[in-house]
C-alpha cells in the first residue's frame, strides 16, 4: 500500500520538473507566438536596410531600355528607388533622383514608397529626410516616441556650369566686329563628357545631368555700345548639325524672369544684363551617346550674316562646385 501511494508523488515531482524546464527553454527561444523579439530591433533593421538601398543603389525602372527611374512618367514603372548616381558609387547622390524621390505630387505616400523602397507586406510608417547645405527634403509624418532610425553621411553631386563674362572673356571683341550681330554656339561633346575614367562625383552626363550655361554682362560680351537693345531672338539645338525639336530647357533672363520655351523665341526677349540657360535631361533623348550636341543663341534678326563664336562644354571650360556632405535620416515605426 505504501509503494502504491508513492507512485503519484514521484510522477507529480517529475512532471513538475519537466514543465518547469520546458517553460524556461521556451522563454529563452524567440517564437512568433510569444512576441519576444522587441519591436525596436525590428524597426532598426528595416530603417538600416532602407538606408542602404537609398545611399548604395541607383534604383531600377521597370524597363531596362533606359535605366533611369527618376525620368519615368508613371510611378508604377519604378521598381526600386535608389538615390546614388550609379552602381559602385555609394553615398554619392544624384540631385535629379533626390528631387523625384521627395516629389509627393508624383509619388503617393505611403503606397508607392512601401512598394518600391520599404518592401514587404507589413504596413510600416516612415519619415525620411535629407539635409544638405541650406536645403532640407522630407517625406512622411513626424515619428512617434518609439521608432527605429538610421543616419547616413552622403554627398550630393553638384550641377556643372559653363560661365562666360563679358568683362573677362573677350571672344567677340574683334576689330572687324563693330555690330551686335552675333551667334554664340555651345558644343556639347557627349563622348568626351561620358568618360568612365572621370570620377562619378565630377562626371558630366547630358543623359541624366542638367547642363547650365551662364552669360554675364551680355552687352560687353557682344561688344554693344550706347543704348542699343540686345535681343535674344532664337535658340537652336542640333545634333551633328541637324536641328532637332527639344523643349526640355529653361531660360532665366536678367536674374528675375524665367521663360519656358519650345524650339524658338517667337518675339525675342530683351537682355540687358545676363541670362542663364539650363538644358534638362529627358527620357530617351533625341541624340546618341556618340553625338555632339550644339546649342546656338541667335541675337540678330538675320543670323545668316552674323559672326559665330563656338565654345565647347567640356572639362576644360565647365566647372563643378566643391561637394559638401549631407545627412540622410530614415525613421521607421
Amino acid at each position: 500500500m505504501k509503494d502504491r501511494a508513492m507512485v503519484p508523488i514521484d510522477f507529480l515531482v517529475g512532471f513538475t520538473i519537466f514543465i518547469s524546464a520546458f517553460i524556461v527553454v521556451v522563454a529563452m527561444v524567440p517564437h512568433p507566438l510569444f512576441a519576444v523579439q522587441s519591436a525596436k530591433i525590428d524597426y532598426d533593421a528595416v530603417a538600416y536596410r532602407t538606408g542602404v538601398i537609398l545611399v548604395e543603389d541607383p534604383g531600377m525602372p521597370i524597363s531596362p531600355d533606359f535605366p533611369v527611374w527618376e525620368q519615368q512618367t508613371d510611378p508604377g514603372n519604378v521598381i526600386r528607388m535608389g538615390l546614388t548616381v550609379e552602381h559602385g558609387s555609394p553615398h554619392i547622390l544624384s540631385p535629379a533622383k533626390i528631387d523625384r524621390f521627395f516629389d509627393t505630387g508624383f509619388f503617393t505616400y505611403p503606397d508607392d514608397y512601401l512598394r518600391s523602397l520599404i518592401f514587404g507586406d507589413y504596413p510600416y510608417s516612415f519619415h525620411i529626410t535629407l539635409s544638405h547645405r541650406d536645403d532640407r527634403w522630407s517625406v512622411g509624418p513626424t515619428p512617434p516616441e518609439q521608432f527605429g532610425v538610421v543616419r547616413r553621411v552622403v554627398t550630393v553631386k553638384e550641377t556643372s556650369s559653363l560661365i562666360r563674362d563679358g568683362y573677362v572673356h573677350h571672344e567677340f571683341h574683334l576689330p572687324e566686329n563693330q555690330t551686335a550681330d552675333q551667334r554664340l554656339t555651345i558644343e556639347i561633346p557627349c563622348p568626351t563628357l561620358i568618360d568612365r575614367s572621370v570620377d562619378p562625383l565630377f562626371r558630366i552626363d547630358p543623359r541624366v545631368d542638367p547642363l547650365r550655361i551662364e552669360v554675364r554682362n551680355i552687352r560687353e560680351y557682344l561688344n554693344v555700345t550706347g543704348n542699343e537693345t540686345v535681343v535674344l531672338h532664337e535658340i537652336e539645338i542640333a545634333r551633328q548639325g541637324i536641328t532637332i525639336p527639344f523643349a526640355a530647357y529653361t531660360v532665366e533672363i536678367d536674374g528675375n524672369e524665367v521663360v519656358s520655351l519650345d524650339d524658338t523665341l517667337q518675339d525675342g526677349e530683351p537682355v540687358s544684363d545676363d541670362f542663364i540657360f539650363v538644358l534638362h535631361p529627358v527620357t530617351n533623348p533625341p541624340w546618341r551617346q556618340a553625338d555632339t550636341i550644339t546649342i546656338t543663341f541667335i541675337f540678330p534678326r538675320n543670323p545668316d550674316g552674323a559672326d559665330r563664336q563656338v565654345i565647347r562644354y567640356d572639362y576644360s571650360t565647365a566647372s563643378i562646385p566643391p561637394a559638401e556632405p549631407g545627412i540622410l535620416e530614415v525613421a521607421v515605426w
